[in-house]
C-alpha cells in the first residue's frame, strides 16, 4: 500500500527524532504522542512532518529523565505559556537536586554501615514503657520526596484541631510508619498528637485509641535525624528487639520534640513483646 502524502512512517519517522519504535508506540498508548495515521488495514502507524519538533523536545526530556507524566504537563502548557513551561523545568532541576542529595545520603550510611563497630557505640538503645493514649491523626501515602513539608502541614492541622476543640496536648507530635518510605515506597505514614478530653474526628482527621507497651527506644539529635541517615536507628531498635528475642506489635514511632535542623531531637520507638 503506498504512503500517505505528506507523513512519514513510523520507520522514518524515528529515524529523524532519534527515538526507537518502542518508545513512540508507547507514547501513543499514553497519548504523550499519536500518529497522524493509521492504516485500517495494515496498522501502520504515520507521522506528520509538524510533529518532528515535539518529538524532538519529547526526546530531550527524556534524556533528562524527566517522568512521562511531567512531560504530559509540560506538551500541554508549552503552546500555552513558555514562562510556565520554563517553571516545569526548574521544578524537575529542583526534584532532581533533591534525589541526588538523597543518594549522597545513602552513600553515607552505606558507608557507615560498613562500620558495624562505630553504629553500636553512637546509637543507644533503652527499653522504655510507653502509655496507651488518645491520639487523633491523619494518615497518608507519600514517598520521602516532600514528605517533612507535607508532615508539617498535618501536624498543624492537628494542634489547630485541637485548640479548636479546647483539648489538652500531651507529648511531642510524632509519625507512625505503617510501611516503608523511600523514593518509591509511600507508607502509608499517619501523623500523630496525644490528647486529652473529648474530641471528634473532621475531614481526614481520625479519633483513636493507641496502645501501649514496652519499647525499644533510640534518641537521634542533628545530623542522625536525616534521611536516609536516621534509617540506622530504626536498624539499632530492631536489631535490640530480635537479639534479645522479642518481637514487634506495632510499626515504629518517630517522635519529633522539634523540627528539623542542627538542634534537632528525635526519638525512635518500637513497641515489643
Amino acid at each position: 500500500m503506498n504512503q500517505p502524502k505528506d507523513l512519514l512512517s513510523i520507520g522514518t519517522f524515528a529515524n529523524l527524532t532519534r527515538l526507537s519504535i518502542k518508545a513512540l508506540r508507547l507514547y501513543n498508548q499514553l497519548n504523550i504522542l499519536q500518529p497522524r495515521h493509521i492504516d485500517p488495514q495494515t496498522g501502520y502507524r504515520y507521522y506528520g512532518v509538524d510533529q518532528l519538533a515535539s518529538a524532538r523536545m519529547i526526546r530531550s526530556m527524556r534524556d533528562m529523565d524527566m517522568p512521562l507524566a511531567t512531560i504530559r504537563r509540560m506538551l500541554a502548557v508549552i503552546p500555552l505559556s513558555q514562562a510556565q513551561a520554563e517553571l516545569l523545568i526548574q521544578e524537575h532541576l529542583k526534584m532532581r537536586e533533591r534525589q541526588l542529595e538523597l543518594i549522597r545520603g545513602l552513600a553515607r550510611q552505606f558507608a557507615q554501615q560498613l562500620k558495624p563497630e562505630a553504629n553500636k557505640m553512637s546509637l543507644e538503645v533503652e527499653v522504655k514503657e510507653i502509655p496507651t493514649q488518645q491520639i487523633i491523626s491523619i494518615t497518608r501515602r507519600h514517598t520521602v520526596d516532600g514528605l517533612g513539608k507535607q508532615e508539617e502541614q498535618d501536624i498543624g492541622a492537628l494542634f489547630s484541631l485541637a485548640n479548636e476543640l479546647g483539648a489538652h496536648t500531651r507529648g511531642a507530635p510524632f509519625g507512625i510508619y505503617h510501611g516503608p518510605v523511600s523514593e518509591q515506597e509511600d507508607g502509608p505514614i499517619e501523623t500523630c498528637l496525644a490528647v486529652a478530653g473529648r474530641v471528634e474526628g473532621r475531614d481526614d482527621i481520625e479519633v483513636k485509641q493507641l496502645e501501649g507497651g514496652k519499647a525499644a527506644c533510640v534518641v537521634i539529635t542533628g545530623d542522625q535525624c536525616h534521611y536516609p541517615e536516621l534509617l540506622g536507628a530504626y536498624d539499632a531498635a530492631a536489631d535490640w528487639i530480635q537479639k534479645n528475642g522479642y518481637e514487634m506489635t506495632q510499626p515504629p514511632r518517630e517522635i519529633w520534640y522539634t523540627g528539623p535542623g542542627p538542634d534537632a531531637k528525635w526519638e525512635i520507638v518500637w513497641l515489643f513483646k
